[in-house]
């Protein structure tokens, strides 16, 4: 078997177990995230649908869209959504929720271009992609594809682990000290290959079942494939538990480091 093969095999091998993960998480996922926990509610919710600037009628493309949580508050917005993801558990559990029948959902791989391609009916007003990128070993079939099927000037808008502090080998630290009869804390994140493209298991949420892959590649990288495709920033939102009081390390230590980032591109053919 020539190198070429070796590689498309491994690829195809990894594919299928990324997507048994998240069709073994998936349940566990809907009971914990519902309509959006509190990461959700607080950081990427509110600056993506300020982003998008939903109109009624707007024709919407959801991108790895899960329980269909996003979908469903862009829909009660007067958006016309059809949401994708390639677990078909998501897409079983999305279709036993409320709004269901004004939403279009479908099973489809973003790293395959057959599967994209069902797609090819459709022009979008826009075009979104929620806490994902960080979960899809190759954008680049996704991104070169997105141009066909979105309106000149249409947005494309997603939200994803702010690479510069979640490189997979991050490590956040609390440090207290005693200093003149006052206790003080002090958060930090220690990072390092910020600039090297890897891939690691992880936790995304605390019980699931079973670890998921993230695929970590550094902003420039995320961004010059949007580029290179005709998108040119509109945008850029860096969210934080600033103004949010909480024991949490992970919360304190990203009150003045964004643990999200949020990039809004348009279409200039």
């Amino acid at each position: 078997m020539d190198k070429v093969n070796r590689v498309k095999n491994m690829n195809s091998k990894r594919d299928n177990e990324v997507r048994d993960i998240w069709n073994t998480n998936a349940a566990f996922w809907d009971k914990r995230m519902g309509e959006g926990n509190d990461f959700h509610k607080l950081l990427i919710e509110p600056n993506q649908i300020e982003l998008l600037n939903i109109k009624k009628g707007d024709l919407i493309l959801d991108i790895a869209c899960g329980n269909g949580q996003f979908a469903r508050r862009m829909t009660e917005l007067g958006a016309k959504v059809t949401a994708i993801d390639f677990s078909d558990e998501f897409i079983k559990i999305a279709k036993l929720k409320p709004l269901s029948d004004k939403i279009d959902y479908k099973v489809i791989d973003v790293t395959n271009i057959d599967d994209l391609n069902k797609l090819s009916e459709y022009v979008f007003d826009a075009i979104v992609c929620t806490m994902a990128i960080m979960d899809i070993e190759n954008i680049e079939p996704l991104i070169n594809f997105l141009p066909g099927i979105l309106k000149n000037n249409g947005k494309f808008i997603f939200s994803v682990l702010h690479p510069c502090f979640n490189s997979g080998e991050n490590t956040l630290l609390h440090e207290s000290n005693d200093s003149g009869g006052t206790i003080k804390n002090n958060y930090y994140i220690k990072v390092s290959n910020y600039l090297i493209s890897q891939k690691n298991k992880g936790i995304g949420m605390s019980g699931q079942p079973k670890p998921q892959y993230y695929f970590h590649r550094p902003l420039c990288e995320i961004l010059n494939v949007c580029f290179k495709n005709h998108f040119y920033m509109d945008g850029l939102r860096e969210p934080s538990f600033k103004d949010i009081d909480s024991k949490s390390l992970y919360d304190n230590v990203y009150k003045n480091i964004p643990p999200a980032i949020i990039c809004s591109f348009k279409l200039i053919k």
